[in-house]
């Protein structure tokens, strides 16, 4: 335990020189070394309240301030003496919520978003009728998503769900459409040729030699034959559901033996020529 002598010159909280140095070494003093690393000094001595106090007090008339101030706080800690510490000392605690000018995301908003996203409108012109920039619609996303720096919200998370949902309801109509009006389309970017498997992003070899290409009439007449053998024979094979919410056919979900039977029938009947030929 440091005890204060009895003679010597008196200076720094009433410690010596000597204590001062055993202190630094202890941690109750900050050290003043030279270039070697040897501690020739202590400053800013605290052994009890009392010397705490007296740092405090003292605290403007030290050359390092930043160093004294940091080991003041070490010692008021170490001692439970934090009530002593000035209060301009104590960081305020940040308030919660959103920064001061930040755009909210209301139920106004948040509907008239994902209501353009269904219908195909791009990100930022969704934003910008929603009256935010697409940038904040971006952070909105990528905040529900755990992307961002920033923390997350239930309200966020559930918003980027239904973002996500949107987008894939848009791309699904479009990808119907295509797929009704616009079949060769479809066709060309859903099976494209590879090395194993040909497909429709161009002809096989030989086809010259064959005979006419056909002509995209007789193309399509093929190509919705295949559809509609597939759709009959196989019930996992479905139609993706129509922009028509009142739609009850048969296609947009599993079929049953029975009703493949009926399917079977009606292609039957449609079929042109011996050949199968439709």
């Amino acid at each position: 335990m440091i005890k204060k002598g009895s003679s010597g010159k008196r200076s720094k909280a009433g410690y010596d020189r000597k204590q001062r140095v055993a202190m630094a070494r202890l941690g109750l003093a900050v050290p003043i070394t030279n270039d070697a690393g040897e501690i020739l000094d202590g400053s800013c001595p605290i052994a009890s309240k009392a010397d705490l106090a007296d740092a405090i007090r003292t605290l403007g008339r030290l050359k390092d301030k930043r160093a004294a101030r940091v080991h003041i706080r070490k010692r008021a800690s170490e001692l439970a003496a934090t009530d002593l510490l000035p209060k301009s000392w104590t960081p305020r605690k940040r308030k919660r919520g959103r920064p001061v000018g930040s755009v909210s995301l209301t139920r106004e908003r948040e509907e008239t978003i994902l209501g353009l996203i269904r219908q195909g409108v791009f990100d930022s012109v969704a934003a910008e009728v929603a009256e935010v920039s697409p940038r904040v619609l971006r952070e909105w996303v990528q905040r529900g998503e755990g992307g961002s720096s920033r923390l997350s919200t239930p309200k966020l998370a559930a918003f980027a769900r239904k973002y996500r949902k949107a987008k894939a309801e848009a791309r699904a109509i479009a990808e119907s459409t295509a797929f009704r009006e616009h079949l060769i389309f479809w066709l060309t970017h859903a099976a494209r040729s590879t090395t194993e498997r040909e497909g429709w992003t161009e002809l096989p070899e030989g086809w010259a030699g064959d005979g006419p290409a056909p002509s995209p009439e007789e193309l399509r007449d093929l190509i919705t034959g295949i559809r509609n053998d597939l759709l009959y024979t196989d019930p996992l094979i479905l139609i993706p559901e129509c922009a028509n919410r009142r739609c009850r056919c048969l296609f947009h979900r599993p079929r049953t033996p029975a009703e493949l039977a009926v399917l079977r029938r009606i292609a039957d009947r449609r079929r042109r020529g011996p050949g199968g030929e439709r």
